[in-house]
């Protein structure tokens, strides 16, 4: 089994030659994406006994959802019922996907005095590494912090010039002297508002127009014909003769649609000093006597303005300049969902509905945070209000602890707040593979702001929903409910599965049909990185049949037994914080033995047995504050959001919950 043996490398192998070709990156995720999701000691828990109602189809995005009931039949008195709700991805190949998203990454690296030596020289060549297999649409940002915090590069397309800036700018990485964890987390996230650059050169997509005037001048008789458009008096000596037009042009048709209207501030004494033009290429005639300076506000279509201005002459033909204003945005999804157009790494932009961005920040740090903001309640607090002003260019977060003296605490709940992952780095050969997995996760990404729902039967109340993911629960009228969870990003092969207990009315009370009768409809529902539209799976139905009580369903079970273990690792950290150890082995042990109570159990399933096995490792590891602080906090913490969350976090114990795509990934940077 892959679960219950403590985090260690794979084997060495011989050093294998790496290209530096980024096209290397795609190989290997389509090579993923054919490789099975699973095998010989692996865990997939879509593998249940058939038990289920299931509901898929080619246009659901590449979702499927799954319902089971922990027995399909049951008395007819009313009851509690465990059931399982389930989202599953499709692999890359099975989603028809051709080619993954484009992906933003910074990497926030902690450079203080402890990190001197193999730490820092480990993670520079895996960020190296890391480059070498990125490609011309990805960027990669760097910000490295002590006590102070540097941007080492700003998001920068890795195209060939920009691999070479980053790979500079690692080299100027030296270890320094405290952490200012919070400072440097903060830019790093601010890099995801500011805009990319190629080759060290701003690469917001730009547009050239010419702005200026046309002239000519009037014959007398021709001006006398034309009414003024003054409204005061001619100066003694002047004469209307001077004709002059205003304009904005663009150099395609594709440009100007991009202008709504320009808006002209003319000079004061004229009849009508503002006026509109909706038309390209914005032109605005007049004619009078002198020169001034004209003012225009360019209103763009998505809402944006530009403020230009021209001081008229009349000395040549035409006199216009160049203006260079970005009329097509680049704006990018988050590991929220894309919406509007997005900036690719050559700074130009695409078309929305060509491409999606995951966009993401990762933090390194070995060491509590002594600089800045050091407790773990309003540095969690910036996070969040820095994460919430990215708008639609949100990016997820995960974290990364070295060693045994990080505040598993607070970076796991930094990754909570960022949607992501904290992954304990045990020891320095650790690095890559972590880096690795990460990674490979990332770039597998299928859809964003996924959401699971359950519109309950009248008659049928959600007793508790077992989940670390925020639910909501709304009431109707009528008392009926609707359970919501929102489940974040979800990678290809991926799966959620919901545990929730159901208070169910006795026989006679719920709508009957064929099958038997209707306890609620699943929906799920997010936005498909590879479609770039949102998506939602066809609806799932649960169902039960009255009678003699039918066979436990196993897959039920399995996550039963694992929401026991989870809540039995976060009730043992708790009470372990506060310097309880022999109550957190109290809790550790009562939950094996419960474990060990189930029908799976004694049957031997493997997965069940590998539960048993993480909490009795976890009960060693509590042999003294020492070995709890440097030690099984971390490894209790990843345990209980790799198993909570279904996503691996650097353990062995978790790899059954990873994705072909990141197990390549990870095998990658492990030999690199």
């Amino acid at each position: 089994s892959a679960f219950g043996r403590s985090p260690r490398r794979p084997p060495r192998r011989p050093p294998r030659p790496q290209s530096r070709d980024p096209r290397l990156l795609d190989a290997m995720a389509a090579a993923a994406a054919a490789t099975s999701a699973s095998s010989d000691d692996g865990w997939v828990l879509a593998e249940a006994e058939g038990q289920r109602n299931s509901a898929e189809g080619a246009e659901s995005g590449g979702l499927r959802l799954e319902a089971a009931l922990e027995r399909q039949v049951v008395p007819p008195e009313a009851q509690e019922l465990a059931a399982v709700l389930s989202v599953i991805s499709a692999s890359p190949a099975e989603d028809g996907a051709k080619m993954r998203a484009p992906l933003r990454l910074v990497a926030v690296l902690d450079k203080s005095g402890s990190m001197n030596g193999d730490k820092l020289r480990l993670v520079r060549e895996t960020m190296r590494f890391m480059l070498q297999h990125l490609g011309r649409q990805d960027q990669l940002g760097l910000v490295e912090y002590d006590t102070q915090v540097k941007v080492l590069a700003p998001l920068t397309a890795c195209d060939e010039e920009g691999r070479s800036r980053l790979d500079a700018a690692l080299s100027r990485l030296r270890a320094g002297s405290q952490t200012n964890l919070s400072g440097g987390l903060l830019r790093g996230i601010g890099l995801h508002q500011e805009n990319a650059v190629a080759g060290g050169v701003e690469a917001v997509p730009h547009q050239r127009l010419r702005f200026g005037n046309t002239y000519r001048t009037l014959d007398e008789a021709e001006a006398d014909a034309l009414p003024p458009f003054g409204a005061t008096p001619l100066p003694q000596g002047a004469k209307r003769v001077h004709e002059w037009t205003m304009e904005l042009r663009a150099e395609t048709a594709d440009d100007a649609a991009l202008v709504e209207k320009v808006i002209y501030t003319l000079h004061e004494t004229f009849t009508e000093p503002v006026v509109e033009v909706t038309e390209p290429p914005f032109s605005l005639k007049r004619h009078g006597w002198g020169t001034f300076r004209v003012f225009a506000v360019v209103l763009l279509c998505d809402g944006r303005t530009f403020d230009l201005h021209h001081d008229l002459n009349f000395g040549a033909p035409e006199t216009f300049r160049t203006v260079l204003l970005p009329l097509r945005p680049a704006l990018a999804a988050s590991g929220a969902a894309a919406a509007g157009a997005t900036d690719d790494a050559a700074g130009e932009v695409t078309d929305p509905n060509q491409v999606a961005v995951i966009r993401s920040t990762f933090l390194f740090t070995d060491g509590l945070a002594n600089v800045g903001i050091r407790d773990t309640e309003p540095l969690c607090a910036a996070a969040r209000s820095k994460l919430e002003e990215l708008g639609s260019r949100r990016c997820t977060l995960s974290t990364f602890g070295f060693g045994g003296d990080h505040s598993a605490d607070l970076l796991q709940r930094l990754a909570t707040e960022g949607g992501g992952t904290y992954s304990f780095v045990e020891s320095e050969d650790q690095i890559g593979e972590a880096f690795g997995e990460a990674l490979g996760g990332l770039l597998s990404t299928t859809h964003q702001n996924l959401q699971l729902a359950v519109s309950l039967a009248p008659g049928v109340r959600a007793a508790r929903v077992c989940t670390d993911f925020d639910v909501a629960i709304d009431e109707a009228a009528g008392g009926q409910q609707t359970v919501t969870i929102e489940l974040g990003d979800l990678f290809a092969e991926e799966r959620r599965d919901i545990l929730l207990r159901l208070a169910v009315p006795a026989s006679g009370v719920l709508a009957e049909e064929a099958e038997g009768e209707v306890l609620g409809r699943v929906r799920a529902s997010g936005f498909s990185v590879h479609g770039m539209r949102s998506c939602e799976a066809p609806e799932a139905v649960l169902r039960l049949r009255r009678g003699a009580p039918g066979a436990p369903v196993a897959h039920v079970e399995r996550h039963r037994n694992r929401f026991v273990a989870t809540e039995a690792l976060k009730e043992a950290r708790r009470v372990a914080d506060r310097g309880q150890l022999d109550e957190a082995r109290r809790l550790l042990s009562e939950a094996a033995e419960t474990l060990g109570a189930s029908s799976l159990a004694a049957a031997g399933d493997k997965v069940t047995l590998a539960f048993i096995t993480d909490i009795n490792e976890c009960l060693g590891d509590l042999r003294d504050p020492g070995s709890y602080q440097t030690k099984a906090s971390k490894k209790m913490m990843c345990l209980q959001q790799g198993h909570s969350k279904q996503r691996c976090t650097n353990m062995q114990a978790t790899e059954a919950y990873s994705n072909s795509t990141t197990r390549m990934f990870k095998m990658a940077f492990s030999l690199k």
